[in-house]
Order: structure tokens, then sequence, then C-alpha cells
């Protein structure tokens, strides 16, 4: 879907969405069953969205109305055409027979001040339905990124659940072989059954999860793609890390968004109003001309009039004054946004090099010692020197830890997003 751009900004989309540019997560290459599946990059479930959400869909309706409205707002009054048809009694006439005289009159308004001031007001509501648009188009693809990103990091964490339960598998594999043998007790076995079918619940429960969360991405465009409704797999990745804006750039893209350009164009709609109250204050002059014929003698006359109102020229003024109070508001409302919306951005920003710091110091730091801890916990179990218990609490830190990792990276994405939804001046046009 094509959307016409507006006279006050472009209609907007998204830039973000579509340069993440993602790298493939490599804890675990896609299953057998997973590469069956049709891919789904993240723009194209954005331009999925944009195309054929009912949501945008009325405002094709919505910008054929208002090019009927202004297209209206330019038409004068009607010319009034006035026939009359008077019983004239002619007073010399002795048989007091009637004749009977009729008259054409053309009358029309000057009235082009208030015809102007109507297509303006016309026009800044056409321009407050594009502005609407925007804020819409914004809105949903940023909902459309956040379920995708959420179905990318279900994946992943799918990935990580299926690679402890393997290494369950062949712990548990080991264990029997070696209780068979006579050389541990079977109490060790039992247990490591026991935490096999804990690992195979979270698999089970995070494919619950992941069908969810594609059922709630798909219904983002209607199903109107039954194949991708059926199967599909979130091909982008997380391990892209988006650039990350410095405050004062956030500050200034703030000042562009289509939020406040929506109070903007509200309070231009306001003071058109306020014009055309103006205009239309003192009543019109109205001028008349036209042809009268007298049956009685068959003849025609030219006729012509002016009528000037008279009474108050200020019968606007309590219209004008609530026209100007509405603007104000639009004045308040909008600093208030802004306001809250610094506020926002201070927040978003500090999430944002907060999780940068907790991926630099997992990635770098935490998971290669556990890494180590693990191997050594594994080798020591082997040997008979330390406890099973103790080797499953390693390999738990090593998850939990690899698993923030996945958090970490899921919410720099999910909070870029919310940044660039805010902002709003960055994103481009579809």
């Amino acid at each position: 879907m094509s959307y016409r751009k507006s006279k006050h900004k472009k209609p907007i989309v998204y830039r973000l969405f579509i340069t993440l540019n993602f790298a493939l997560l490599s804890l675990i290459a896609f299953s057998g069953a997973s590469v069956a599946q049709q891919a789904l990059s993240l723009e194209q479930a954005i331009n999925l969205t944009l195309e054929q959400h009912p949501k945008l869909k009325r405002y094709i309706h919505q910008s054929n109305a208002n090019k009927g409205l202004i297209k209206q707002a330019g038409v004068g009054t009607p010319l009034i055409i006035n026939a009359e048809l008077e019983d004239a009694f002619g007073t010399g006439s002795r048989s007091g027979v009637s004749s009977l005289e009729s008259t054409l009159s053309v009358s029309w308004l000057l009235e082009q001040k208030r015809l102007d001031a109507q297509v303006k007001v016309a026009g800044d509501k056409a321009a407050e339905t594009d502005v609407s648009r925007d804020i819409e188009v914004l809105d949903l693809a940023a909902e459309t990124a956040r379920l995708y990103i959420t179905l990318l990091s279900q994946q992943e964490q799918l990935k990580l659940a299926k690679l402890a339960t393997q290494q369950n598998k062949d712990v548990l594999k080991d264990l029997t072989r070696r209780v068979s043998a006579g050389q541990l007790s079977q109490i060790d076995q039992l247990r490591a059954q026991a935490e096999l079918h804990k690992k195979e619940l979270v698999v089970e429960d995070l494919l619950h999860e992941i069908e969810a969360t594609k059922s709630q991405l798909a219904a983002q465009w209607q199903q109107s793609n039954q194949a991708l409704n059926d199967d599909f797999v979130a091909t982008d990745s997380l391990l892209n890390i988006p650039s990350i804006r410095s405050l004062e750039n956030a500050y200034e893209e703030l000042r562009n968004s289509p939020v406040l350009q929506k109070f903007a164009t509200r309070q231009r709609v306001a003071q058109s109003e306020i014009a055309l109250a103006k205009a239309t204050e003192k009543p019109a002059w109205r001028i008349s001309s036209g042809v009268r014929r007298n049956e009685s003698v068959d003849d025609f006359s030219f006729v012509a009039g002016i009528t000037i109102p008279f009474g108050a020229t200020d019968r606007n003024q309590g219209k004008i004054a609530a026209l100007t109070s509405q603007q104000q508001e639009q004045q308040v409302l909008a600093d208030a946004w802004q306001r809250q919306a610094s506020t926002r951005l201070l927040v978003l920003t500090h999430k944002l090099k907060h999780s940068q710091h907790v991926i630099e110091n997992l990635t770098n730091e935490v998971l290669p010692i556990l890494e180590q801890a693990n191997t050594l916990a594994a080798d020591a179990y082997k040997k008979g020197s330390y406890s099973l218990t103790d080797w499953f609490s390693v390999q738990q830190e090593q998850l939990l830890a690899q698993s923030e990792l996945i958090e970490a990276y899921t919410n720099i994405h999910l909070n870029n997003v919310e940044l660039e939804r805010l902002t709003g001046a960055s994103l481009t046009s579809k």
C-alpha cells in the first residue's frame, strides 16, 4: 500500500526496522524442521502489516472524503433564480381586469473571502488526517517489530533449551552405562532422569509461546497469507546491535515527532476556523438583478437591487474565543507530551547503554569463565571427585548466563524500537 505524502511531513514507516540487518545467532544451527519452514524477515513482516492491516485501509477512504470536502468548500452559494408572478390590477382600467407581471431575477453573494477560509479549514483538517495516518503507521510498524523481536528471542531460547536437553541426554546416557557397570549409584541416574524431564518441559513451554507469538504476528496482516500463517520462521538475528544515538540527537529528533506534528496541525485547524469565523462575522451584502415582464402591455424591463443587512457585526465572537482557547489547549498538550517524551528518552537511553554493558560483560567475562568451570566440573565428576548436584549447578549457572545474554540482546532491540517510535523523525517513508 502506498501513501500520499503530507504537505507538512512525509508519511513515515521505519528506518530501524529495515536497517537492523541481523546476522544469524549461532548458538545452534536451525533444525531440519526449521529449514522446511517459510522464511520471514523483519522487513517482510512490516511490509505485510503496512500493506494489509485494516486500520490503514480506512485512510484511503478518509483521503477520498477529504478531497471531496476540499472541493465542496470552494463552491459558493448557488445562484438564486427567482421566478415571481404578480397580479397587478390596473388602476386605469374600468373593468378592473388584472395584468400579470413576472420577474426573473438572479442573486449572488459576495463571498470569496469566506470560500477561501472554508478551503483552508478543509485543507488543514485533511493534513491532520495525514498526520494521524503517519502515527498509525509508526505504531503498527513498531508493534510488528516488537512481536518479531520477541519471536526471535523465543527461538533463541528454544535453541538453548534444546541444547540443554541434549546435554542432559548425553549425561544420562553416560550415567546409565556407568550404573550398569556398577561404577555409580542408581540415585544419580534417577536424578538425571528427573532433570531431563524438567528441561523437556521448558522446551514444550517455549514451543507453545512461539506459536502464540506467531499467531499475534500473523494477526498484524489479518491472515492474508495463509502459507505464512501456517508455518514460518523468523530468520533475522539478535546479534547485530543497533547503533545507539546520543541523547542530544534523540532530543533533536523528538522535535519532529509526528505526535508533535499532530498537535501543531490541530492548532492550524483552529486558526483556520478562527479565520473562517471572522470571514462570516459580518452578514454579506446581496446583489440581485433580473428582468420583469408586464403582460398587460407585453413589455420587459430590467430590474436590479441590493440588500444591505443590518444588525450585529460581531456575532461570532463567542465561537472565536472558544477556538482560540482550543488552540492554546493544543499548545499546552504538546508541551506536556514533549516533556514526558523527553523523560522517556532519557530512561530508554540509559537502558540501551545498560543492555550494551550487560552484553559485553556476559560475552567477554562471565560466559568464558562458566564454560571453563563446566568443563572442569564434568572432568571432576567423571573422576569421582565432584558430586552430580554440584555439576548440575554449574551447568544451570551457564545456561542462566546464556539466557541472560539472549534477554540482553532482546532488550536492546526492543528499547531501540520504542525509541524510534517515540521520536519518529528519523524514520523514512515506505
